[in-house]
């Protein structure tokens, strides 16, 4: 991202997940009304362009990331039954967990981590809206491509001992191989049994549908200007063997089809399921 502004691409999933709530009916994924103020009225309008008249891809976008969020708060939901209260978000952006969490899950300590540039302005557009910021949310800046999540989660509160579940979406792929590496190696050190890493990572394009090639050099042009280009993409044996190399238990690609059936099935949408992103689990037992 470009120092001292917000990552564009985060203001991008915070508009796609209001335009989820807009445009698509009822009932939702994910039900993040806060996302719209998050924006702010300066980048609201951002929303308009994941209408149904909008460019494919960001109507794609309009049902996948919020899916991803509601993936790995289920996850969260699934780990808190096995004692789980520690919940860790790398690459937070404006994500709005603390701001709508459920009752059951206020005990949960939630740990946003991101760019120290993006974390700034966040928290000044929380102090705008006078949101009140939760007893059980800590903001941990990190610099990933310059720093450990070891060492950022030393300051806080954190607890070694007590497994947690760890969001990682929306962030792999605009780090260098040996940076993921290097991070999934930090976590499976501090990591206690029981706990989970859930990710997306991005297929390969000669994986990928025709229509995704069409518009690659477009989207290569976009991120790059936004400071924020894509640098990696796994197969799926070659992210399933960087977790496991890097000291986890266990690691599962989540199957295209009972995601969908999961999913997609109980609501009203045409819209597909992007084939571009895998979604990840990897444990530590």
């Amino acid at each position: 991202m470009i120092e001292g502004r917000p990552s564009d691409t985060a203001l991008q999933v915070a508009a796609a997940r209001a335009a989820h709530l807009r445009f698509d009916p009822a009932p939702h994924l994910l039900d993040d009304h806060q996302a719209a103020d998050l924006l702010g009225t300066e980048a609201l309008s951002m929303v308009d362009l994941y209408a149904d008249d909008g460019p494919w891809m960001l109507v794609e976008n309009r049902l996948f990331l919020p899916l991803r969020a509601r993936y790995v708060e289920d996850r969260l939901r699934e780990g808190y039954l096995r004692g789980v209260r520690q919940f860790i978000i790398l690459g937070a952006g404006l994500d709005s967990f603390v701001f709508r969490q459920p009752k059951e899950l206020e005990d949960v300590r939630v740990f946003e981590i991101d760019h120290p540039s993006m974390q700034t302005w966040k928290r000044t557009r929380l102090a705008a809206l006078g949101w009140a910021i939760p007893d059980n949310a800590r903001y941990v800046p990190c610099d990933f491509e310059k720093s450990r999540v070891p060492e950022a989660l030393a300051a806080t509160d954190f607890d070694r001992d007590q497994p947690a579940i760890v969001s990682w979406m929306g962030v792999v792929y605009y780090l260098e191989k040996a940076t993921v590496d290097a991070a999934l190696r930090d976590l499976s050190s501090i990591l206690a049994p029981g706990s989970e890493v859930v990710l997306d990572a991005m297929r390969p394009w000669d994986e990928l549908p025709e229509r995704y090639a069409e518009i690659r050099a477009m989207m290569a042009a976009y991120l790059s200007g936004a400071g924020e280009p894509q640098v990696n993409r796994y197969r799926k044996d070659e992210i399933i063997r960087a977790i496991r190399v890097a000291g986890f238990s266990e690691a599962r690609v989540e199957d295209r089809e009972e995601i969908e059936r999961r999913y997609l099935s109980p609501i009203e949408t045409a819209i597909p399921l992007s084939h571009r992103f895998r979604l990840v689990v990897a444990r530590v037992e």
